[in-house]
Order: C-alpha cells, then structure tokens, then sequence
C-alpha cells in the first residue's frame, strides 16, 4: 500500500503540475507583449520561505494557466486561464515531489478581456462547487469554495480553494489567488498533496502585486 501511494503521488503531481509546460500554437493574434517581457515581474526564490526550490519556468510561449495546473473534465468551466490571446511567464517553485508547489504567474491579455476571465474565474465555486474524476488511476473528489481575497490589490479579486479526496488515503489540496490590475492578472496557486494544507498564496499575494507593479508599465 505504502509503493501504491507513493506511485499515487507522483502520478498526481505529474497531472496537477502539467500547466506549467510552454505551449507552442497560436491560433490568433497576441498582445504586443512578449513573455519574456513578463519575467522580470515574477517572484524570486529569495520571495519565498526557506526550503522552496525553483523546478520549472515558462517564458518563450503563452503557457497554460489554471487551477493545479491540470486538466478536469470532471468541470469544464476549470479551463486555463490562458488562451491564444494571452501572453504569460510562470515560475514553479517546490519543497519536495508530495509538495507544497507554488507557482506564480503572469499573464497579459488583450484589453478588455482579462474582467470575463476573471468572472469565470469565481463562477467556478458555484458551477464546480464538488465534481469527480480519475488522475493517474485515481478516483479525486474535488470540492471548490471561495475564499476571502485580499482587499486593496487589484481592481478585480478571486479567491478559491480546491480540496480533493481520493480512494488511496491521499489529500489533493490547493488555494488560488488571481488579481487583475488593468489587462494583467497576477496568478499565485500554492498546492499539496497529502494531509499538508496549502498556506502561502494568499500571503504573498501583496509581494508579488509589488513586483508586478515595480517591473512591468501599467501593472
């Protein structure tokens, strides 16, 4: 049982990170913006509490943006935020293969565009308040809630939970914190498997606001 959850893990953290992977096709046109543009936006190593370890980044390519970083079909309306529109550069940082993972991301949209998102962003508690589906061989229930966002960051503000349950004693948990200022959105999701809850999104939330707004114009 003990080699069964351990192949769990990986295998679950495998899928719930996949968002990181650049993606290469656009299908349409692209903010002027490029993501290398972005980077200098994105929180260090120095950021985050002693122990994190930077184990994956995206800055040649929009990069797939979502909650965990995976793909659900169990709830649709959990689609990446990013698109063919969007440019983005993420950073992935970690503290060990069950986590916690915390990845920070930038993304720009085309004016006018990053408010739906966001909409569809919270929607997401109600429409995919509790759904299930197989990860890695896998049966995850997942259960998603709004959180309180933090106040006086960005004009628009959204904060979630996502807890999942499995068949093989194992815990999938994450917190997400989006804030859009103009056409930026600031993406943090910090997340874990096994009983260790998620902790940092939200508390880095008003440093990485700060970064966006030192280093990149209109942030």
């Amino acid at each position: 049982m003990i080699r069964g959850s351990a192949a769990a893990v990986v295998g679950l953290a495998a899928l719930m990170l996949a968002g990181c992977a650049p993606a290469h096709v656009f299908a349409g046109p692209l903010p002027s913006a490029s993501p290398t543009d972005l980077q200098p936006g994105l929180l260090t190593g120095g950021d985050l509490p002693p122990g994190y370890i930077r184990i994956a980044s995206v800055t040649n390519a929009d990069g797939a943006v979502s909650i965990d970083g995976g793909d659900f079909p169990g709830c649709p309306a959990l689609e990446p935020m990013t698109t063919e529109r969007t440019t983005a550069a993420a950073v992935t940082y970690s503290r060990g293969i069950a986590g916690p993972y915390l990845t920070h991301a930038l993304v720009r949209f085309p004016p006018g565009e990053a408010a739906a998102s966001m909409t569809r962003l919270a929607e997401t508690a109600t429409s995919c308040h509790r759904f299930t589906q197989n990860l890695a061989g896998v049966t995850v229930t997942f259960t998603v809630e709004s959180l309180p966002a933090p106040p006086g960051l960005a004009d628009q503000a959204v904060a979630l939970r996502m807890t999942g349950t499995t068949n093989v004693d194992l815990s999938v948990n994450a917190e997400t914190v989006a804030l859009r200022r103009g056409d930026l959105v600031v993406w943090l999701t910090d997340m874990s498997i096994g009983p260790t809850p998620p902790g940092i999104a939200v508390s880095l939330a008003e440093a990485a606001t700060d970064r966006c707004r030192q280093a990149l114009p209109g942030c």
